[in-house]
Order: structure tokens, then sequence, then C-alpha cells
């Protein structure tokens, strides 16, 4: 057996096993298929020259050229096919016009229009030595694909980047090795002498393109060394059946080839699992620091967006304050005669006029105050010396004639003297206002009462109403942003926005205190409690405590 039939067998079998690895791996895309019937046909091709090396006589040798011209002719359309999908290209009149030359060549393959006559040509075995006229048409068609094939291979090969760069350019140079070396076995068709050592080099052209095919391993050297191994081994195995002394030592070769062809798939196709986990593991690391990377972009344009909104803050404050307090100022004026005597329904059209804009002023305070908050601002001022007991009697002055409109009684029960505190005098007295006001708006009869106590190192103010009262599942969510008012509670007062008991609560917080509420149930009224630290600086101790009249 000489190099040239040695070349054909090695071929051959690692054309097979690419086949099998082919069909194991992936048989679904299309580049997958396209390189599986190209690998077969190179397969067709091998088993013919083979075939036509070893007989001995012309008639066997006419018909495995025959048979090797099957595979010669169905490669090149094959690889183009296959080339057309790596690519992604749409080359549909180019591959179907292929394809019907390539049927029409398989018909006439087996005529006299193709091969007239071999003769045997010393190493080489049989070769043709007569061609007919549509053998030339087939040649300039083997040519124009090959050709076609490796001139997109080369010009996509720049329109990509990274891993699929790579993978195009390793298909172009094996496609090269492959048809520049296959091709070398035409000139002993043609009667050149030469030796046609360029089949040996389609071998490299087979398993290089199949490492590109496969591109989730391409250029993984743990798997290729894996692979390249279990090759070896097998040709070392199949050319050892080859030199078997006896059957006994055929079969048991066989055997032997059989096992380690299967122990080595299964290697394989472990090395490859570990390496896709690995590139899995990887792409997850990728992706998390991309993640970072994005995460980190968010936070710098949430402060971005955090300042823009401090600024429409600022601007708020600026634009909505200043014209509802200058329009009260105004209407005060107009009131108290500064501008001349006003007459009676005008006048009733500037009191309302001006209960709307201080009722509007408190909703934009308490609107910025509640964004101020939630932006972790610092809202609260707070000041030593603040006198608690001034403030509560101001509170109930000021909601004194609303309470009497509705004919319910107000009532302050306090100590005797100072009580000194840290606060912020005006934000402590909106809140509070708040939690009375409301008791005073949900109250329908009886009336409301505001108790301090002086409690160790706290003070205690309690807000007893005779109202609606609170079901007991919503005294936990009462003080939530969330909190939304019962069906009676809109009834009673219609133009409620549902956020004040919110804003008492993360004031009160600021303060370093506590808020809560208590209710037997609905109908049954409630009391608010606010709990908050205070210094004592007792100018006149009182052990009782001084009740109100109704109304103070």
């Amino acid at each position: 057996m000489n190099l040239f039939a040695i070349s054909c067998i090695i071929t051959a079998l690692f054309t097979a096993i690419m086949c099998c690895v082919i069909l194991l791996n992936n048989i679904k895309g299309k580049s997958n298929i396209a390189w599986f019937f190209t690998c077969l046909s190179i397969l067709i091709w091998q088993i013919g020259l083979y075939g036509t090396i070893i007989v001995g006589d012309k008639e066997s040798a006419l018909f495995w050229q025959r048979i090797l011209y099957i595979g010669t002719i169905l490669i090149p359309i094959f690889f183009f096919y296959f080339c057309v999908n790596l690519l992604e290209r749409k080359n549909k009149k180019s591959l179907v016009a292929g394809f019907i030359l390539a049927f029409l060549f398989l018909l006439l393959s087996f005529s006299n229009l193709f091969i007239l006559g071999v003769k045997n040509r010393a190493d080489f075995g049989y070769w043709p030595v007569q061609t007919g006229s549509l053998y030339f048409l087939f040649l300039l068609y083997f040519a124009f694909y090959a050709v076609y094939s490796v001139i997109l291979l080369k010009a996509d090969s720049k329109k990509y980047e990274g891993a699929m760069q790579k993978q195009i350019q390793f298909v172009y140079y094996a496609a090269l090795i492959g048809f520049a070396g296959g091709s070398t076995n035409f000139l002993l068709d043609f009667d050149i002498n030469t030796y046609a050592i360029g089949n040996c080099f389609v071998i490299f052209y087979i398993v290089f393109i199949s490492y590109a095919v496969f591109k989730h391993h391409l250029f993984n050297i743990k798997v290729i060394a894996t692979e390249l191994f279990n090759f070896a081994l097998w040709i070392t195995l199949f050319i050892k059946i080859f030199v078997s002394e006896n059957p006994r030592d055929l079969a048991l070769n066989i055997c032997i080839l059989i096992a380690a062809v299967v122990v080595g798939i299964l290697l394989i196709r472990s090395v490859i699992k570990e390496v896709k986990q690995r590139e899995k593991i990887e792409k997850i690391e990728k992706e998390l620091e991309k993640a970072y990377v994005i995460e980190r972009q968010a936070n710098y344009e949430l402060k971005q967006l955090a300042e823009v909104k401090n600024q429409f803050l600022m601007t708020i404050q600026h634009h909505l304050r200043t014209p509802l307090t200058s329009m009260r100022g105004y209407a005060d004026l107009l009131l108290s005669g500064t501008f001349g005597k006003v007459p009676k329904k005008i006048e009733e059209v500037i009191k309302r006029f001006e209960v709307s804009t201080t009722s509007l002023i408190k909703m934009v305070n308490d609107f910025l105050d509640i964004t101020q908050f939630q932006l972790g601002k610092q809202v609260i001022s707070l000041k030593d010396g603040i006198n608690l007991p001034p403030i509560l009697e101001e509170i109930v002055s000021d909601i004194k004639l609303e309470a009497e409109k509705k004919g319910i009684k107000l009532a302050l029960e306090k100590p005797a003297g100072d009580f000194l505190i840290t606060a912020d005098e005006s934000k402590l007295k909106a809140a509070l206002v708040n939690i009375f006001d409301n008791s005073v708006k949900y109250t329908k009869e009886g009336g409301v009462t505001m108790r301090m106590k002086v409690i160790g190192e706290k003070v205690k103010i309690e807000i007893q109403d005779t109202g609606m009262g609170i079901a007991k599942e919503r005294l936990a969510k009462l003080f939530d942003s969330t909190f939304e008012r019962t069906d009676e509670a809109k009834k009673t007062f219609v133009s409620g926005r549902g956020i004040g008991l919110y804003l008492s609560n993360q004031i009160i917080k600021a303060h370093n205190g506590k808020i809560w509420a208590e209710s037997e149930g609905e109908g049954k009224g409630s009391t608010f409690n606010i709990e908050l630290p205070v210094k004592q600086e007792v100018k006149a101790a009182v052990e009782k405590p001084v009740e109100n009249k109704p109304g103070a």
C-alpha cells in the first residue's frame, strides 16, 4: 500500500468521523447540514479514489472512477452552500443553478460524455485517459464554485469582528489548502507526470473547517488536544486492522477500534460540555460586569435627577409660595380697609378668596414638605427653648371658628407654666394642626379635646374626638403614604387629600418622637397620641392639669 492510498484511507476515516461528530453535536443548523453533506461528498470521493488505486483491472477501475466523480461533482456546490449559510448571504440564483448543474453531471457521469476509458499510472492506479466533451464543462463548474466560495469568504471576513471574523478566516485558509491540494489530482487526468501529494492536505481542510463549524469551541486548546489525540488513536487502530496476522487479530483489532471510537466520542463530548459550562460562566461574569456598569450609570443618572428635583422644588417655592402669600396679604389689606371701605357683598367674596388662598398655601407647603422627606432632605430645623403650651393654645384658637360653625365643642387641658422643648416651631405646629383639624372635620357632633401631659422626660399630647372612629384593621396603615380614606370619610369631608397624617408622622419622627392612634371602631371616636422628648424648664410647677372651657 503506497502513500497515496494511505492518505485516502486517513482522509476517508477523518471525514467519516466528522460526519458522526456533526450528527452527534448539532444537525439542526443550516451551516452544520451543509458541512455534513460536504463531508459526505468528500467521503464518497476518497472511497472512490482508494478503490481506483487498489483494483487491478480497467473495468473495476472505471467503476470506481465513476463513484469518485459522484463525490467530486457534489463537493463544490455543497461547500458553496455551506459558505452562503455561514456568511448569511442570499445567493439563491447561484445555488439553484449550481444544484441543477450538479444534478445533470450526476446523471451523465456514467456515460461516455464524461469518461471514455482509463489506464494504469503506476503508484496511482487507473486514471482517465480519455474524457468526453462534458468533462470540460464539469471542470469549469468545479472551478467556478470553488473560487467563488473562497472569494466570498475573503470579502466577508472584513465585515465581521472578533470570533466570527476568526471563524471565517479559518474556513478561508482551510479552503485554500483543501482545494489547492485536491485539485492536483486533476493533473493526472491530463497525463501530466506529477505526484498528487496535495491529496494529503485534504485532511486538514476537513478537520479545520469542522472546528470552525463548531464555533463554540473554536481555538479551545483543551478540546483540540482531546480530539486530535482521539483522532490519532483511531487512525493508528484503523491501520492496525490492515496489518492483522490472522482472523483472530483482525476481530480483536476491530473490537478495540470500535471501543476506542465510543470512548473517544464520550470523552470529546464531556470535554466540550465542560468548555461550554466554563464559557457560560464567563458569559455570566461579563453580563454581571455589564450590569454593574449599567447600575453605576443608573445611579449617576438618579443623582442628576435628584438634583433636577431639588431645583424644581426651589422653583416651586419661589413661583408658588411667594405669589400665594402676596395674594393673601392683599386680601387682608382689603378686609382691614387700607384701600377704603369694602362693600358687604365684595367683603364676603374676599373672605372666601382669603380662605381658599390660605388652603392652597397649606396644600403647597404640604406637597413640598412630603417631597423633601421622600428625597431624604433635611426639612426640620430644630431649635432649643420652644415653649409648647402657647402653640397648643394657638392651634385651638385658629380652628375655633370652624368648630363653632359645626356646633362642636373644643377643649384644651394642659398644666400651667412653660414647657420648653427642642423643636421646629412652624413644622411641629403644622403637624399638630393636621391632626387636630382632621378630628374636627370628621366629628359631626360632640367635641374634640386636646390634652398635654408631662411623663418623665417626655411630653404627651392626646387629641380625642367623638367622631366617626377608625376600624382596627386600618390603624396600622393610618400614617402610611399609601393610606386611602374610607368612603364614609370622603362623604364627610370631600376635599381631603389623605396626606395630612403621613406628613404629621414624618414631622414627629424628625423630632425624635412618635405618633399613634387608638379607636374602639367605626362610630366610636378616635384618640391620636403624640409623644415628644422634652427639656423641661418649669417656671411655675403645677400639680393638677387645668381644663380650659369648651371653645377655648
